[in-house]
């Protein structure tokens, strides 16, 4: 076990250890600067699980089994993921009232269990939720049919919003400006998604090795406008003073190092958690921000949105071919450059990320002795 002090070196981790990569922002770049006792356990953990050939096909049936639309699967999310949005709740101090009017809106949401938790333990709550129709390789919403009468769900592809500077708002989001108490931004890359491959040139079942290099591109591609864009239409329709609950990845890197950041300035709280209830050892956590549009920073929000919109712009259409690109290290530079995340955000990033890097480690040891994989 690793000190109780995030900084203090891990005993397993030598004096005067060397971490590379130092001068971008991911772990070596904040070992270089801070001992912190829970990241180098992770990245050690990490760094012994690449070395063995079965945690790689684990992971693949996981990936295989979240992408899967059977009903059994999908019911077992639907349940878990109620107790997930449980969790965060009790981690976060109730962002979902017992009672009084609540209004929310879930992007991501099916198959339904964090609308499903608020619904339920909020009766006067209602809600809205957006989701990626079956046809284009989504899930189905399983909320109960008593629900409906206080949730309106909505089929649509997120990526097809309008949402870059240069034009009008989107008539259905327009709409729904500043209008909730609470958003979840929880949606995330499916490799089920049929409309981001080119179906002409990349069929599902053909073999040729660069229509499989294609059809990773592309889903590589829509990743980061699909962050982006969820990033945006939370912003855009949380209420000043609401929560934002937005799912992230890899707390100690780009792009969720500065988009811990831009949260943390325009919330009057922030908090990172990493549910137990699923996923401990992947590297998936919350970001529930309480007070959005009330802190340090919120009077950069608006140019901060103008930024997020000209990014997700060149995102979707951007690259040589016009049909998107990845996210590049600097693209959020507008909001903070690694360079100061790293010289003067360092130690708030650290305190945020202390309790998501211990449980992914407490998660990945309980992991490796299931495997029986030894020293840990």
């Amino acid at each position: 076990m690793y000190s109780s002090s995030p900084t203090a070196l891990h005993p397993r981790i030598p004096a005067g250890t060397v971490w590379p990569s130092a001068h971008k922002l991911d772990a070596a770049a904040i070992l270089a600067r801070r001992p912190v006792a829970s990241l180098q356990e992770l990245m050690a953990l990490k760094s012994k699980g690449w070395e063995v050939d079965e945690l790689n096909n684990h992971f693949a049936h996981q990936r295989r089994s979240a992408d899967s639309s059977r009903q059994q699967v999908n019911s077992y999310w639907y349940k878990t993921m109620q107790r997930v949005m449980g969790e965060l709740d009790d981690a976060a101090r109730h962002v979902v009232p017992s009672s009084g009017d609540l209004a929310f809106l879930d992007v991501g949401c099916a198959p339904g269990g964090f609308s499903r938790y608020i619904l339920g333990k909020n009766t006067s709550a209602s809600g809205i939720g957006i989701s990626l129709p079956v046809a284009l390789g989504g899930h189905d919403c399983f909320l109960e049919k008593y629900l409906l009468s206080r949730f309106k769900y909505v089929e649509q592809d997120v990526l097809l919003y309008d949402l870059h500077e240069d034009s009008s708002a989107d008539a259905f989001l327009a709409a729904l400006e500043a209008s909730f108490d609470l958003v979840i931004i929880d949606a995330h890359a499916l490799r089920t998604y049929t409309a981001a491959l080119d179906t002409d040139a990349i069929a599902a079942a053909d073999p040729d090795p660069d229509a499989h290099a294609a059809r990773k591109s592309a889903h590589t591609a829509y990743r980061g406008a699909l962050l982006i864009g969820q990033i945006i239409i939370a912003l855009t329709t949380v209420s000043t003073g609401g929560t934002v609950v937005a799912k992230l990845s890899h707390a100690d890197s780009f792009p969720a190092a500065q988009l811990i950041y831009l949260f943390d300035v325009l919330s009057d709280s922030l908090l990172l958690h990493k549910p137990r209830v699923a996923h401990t050892n992947r590297s998936t956590f919350y970001a529930i921000a309480k007070g959005v549009g009330q802190g340090r920073g919120a009077d950069m929000k608006l140019a901060y949105l103008a930024g997020l919109r000209t990014l997700w712009r060149e995102l979707r259409f951007g690259g040589p071919d016009g049909s998107g690109r990845i996210l590049d290290p600097n693209d959020l530079d507008f909001v903070v450059t690694a360079e100061t995340m790293l010289e003067d955000y360092v130690d708030r990033l650290v305190e945020l990320g202390d309790g998501v890097w211990r449980t992914q480690v407490e998660g990945l040891q309980s992991f490796f002795r299931k495997k029986g994989i030894s020293g840990v």
